[in-house]
């Protein structure tokens, strides 16, 4: 994770924070492998679906998770 400060006034402050595209997708890929292993769904044993069926039902989902997860980590460590 990078953080670079774009603005300083006063009292004003503004940072841009950049995370690898790594980083997100081994979380990512961590989420649906954590989901997998708790669904039951029809047709399989519990807990083994497989990882493509996952991301199908998901994917967008976990993606939105995982970047708001980053968003606020990356917010936490600017304030301390």
């Amino acid at each position: 994770m990078q953080v670079t400060e774009t603005l300083s006034e006063g009292l004003k402050r503004g940072f841009t924070v950049t995370v690898p595209a790594g980083e997100l997708e081994s979380k990512r890929a961590a989420r649906l492998k954590e989901l997998g292993q708790s669904m039951n769904l029809p047709g399989f044993r519990p807990g083994r679906v497989p990882l493509s069926i996952v991301k199908q039902r998901y994917g967008t989902a976990v993606q939105g998770e995982v970047l708001e997860q980053a968003v606020g980590d990356a917010t936490r460590a600017l304030l301390e």
